[in-house]
């Protein structure tokens, strides 16, 4: 799974506030706010845009793959998963400012370290690696030191849950793909969802009480949610719509997704789906 993407169609401004109000009649809300960081369909780019679609624009530059972006808890750094030897060839971990400035890399050392994602308190990434010579869970402090193995189980693309405590992630086993949690300490390890259906890609709701999360094989994927302990799991789009990557609003009442390899947003239930007029994948949403 981390190393798919989407192709850029750069439509800036094609959902106005006035446009979204339209398109959802009924009592009036407030169209999304904030920031979408999100990677571009061939893994080339990191690019931000608003949460309407409008004001798209690149971060990096340099050639070669970099993608994955996470931002910070206070929204001012974003990082992302360096590529540009070829994928799967000495990725590493880099960090920018908001606005691609300052990148820096973070990991520095010769296997694969992909998929990180911020803790609630800014002071910790997770994020995958083959350092210890297999696909397994990491974390490090935000400034790249102190890595420490955190799970055994082959994983990837983590998420925090709001009180840091926990974490979600892809287990990547020799079938499907499934949903794995774990404390920040490395215990409690275990399988949230079934292995008769491949589930990837969670993402931990702003109030702690679901996970979002791709289910399906490729071609035919939906968008779930579930409690946190892998009960009342429930899907929110269509199926065989091929929806994956899901990401909160920080206020938790939108869900941002890549369907076929364009963003789309609905509401937290799954109702008012749009698109964003944006190609792209693995999104990241900040205020």
């Amino acid at each position: 799974m981390c190393k798919r993407v989407v192709a850029v169609g750069l439509v800036g401004g094609l959902v106005a506030a006035g446009i979204w109000v339209l398109l959802h009649r009924g009592p009036a809300a407030a169209p999304p706010a904030g920031t979408i960081a999100y990677s571009a369909p061939d893994f080339r780019d990191v690019l931000v845009a608003r949460a309407d679609g409008s004001g798209a624009h690149r971060l990096t530059s340099a050639p070669g793959p970099q993608f994955d972006p996470s931002f910070s808890p206070d929204g001012s750094l974003i990082a992302y998963r360096d590529s540009r030897h070829g994928i799967n060839r000495d990725d590493e971990i880099w960090v920018m400012d908001r606005d691609g400035g300052r990148a820096r890399n973070l990991t520095r050392d010769g296997a694969n370290d992909w998929s990180p994602a911020w803790s609630p308190d800014g002071r910790t990434i997770a994020f995958a690696s083959t350092r210890s010579g297999s696909l397994e869970l990491w974390t490090m402090a935000s400034d790249g030191s102190n890595p420490r193995r955190l799970s055994r189980s082959p994983a990837e693309y983590p998420s925090w849950s709001p009180d840091g405590s926990r974490i979600a992630f892809s287990l990547v086993t020799a079938g499907a793909v499934q949903i794995g949690i774990v404390g920040r300490d490395g215990r409690g390890e275990r399988t949230l969802t079934p292995i008769t259906a491949n589930s990837e890609l969670p993402a931990w709701s702003p109030d702690g009480s679901l996970i979002a999360f791709s289910r399906g094989f490729e071609g035919r994927r939906t968008i779930w949610t579930m409690k946190p302990d892998g009960t009342h799991a429930h899907r929110i789009t269509e199926p065989g719509s091929d929806d994956v990557a899901p990401a909160w609003s920080p206020d938790g009442r939108y869900i941002v997704f890549s369907h076929r390899r364009r963003l789309m947003i609905m509401r937290a239930d799954g109702s008012g789906t749009r698109s964003l007029g944006l190609a792209g994948s693995l999104p990241a949403w900040t205020r």
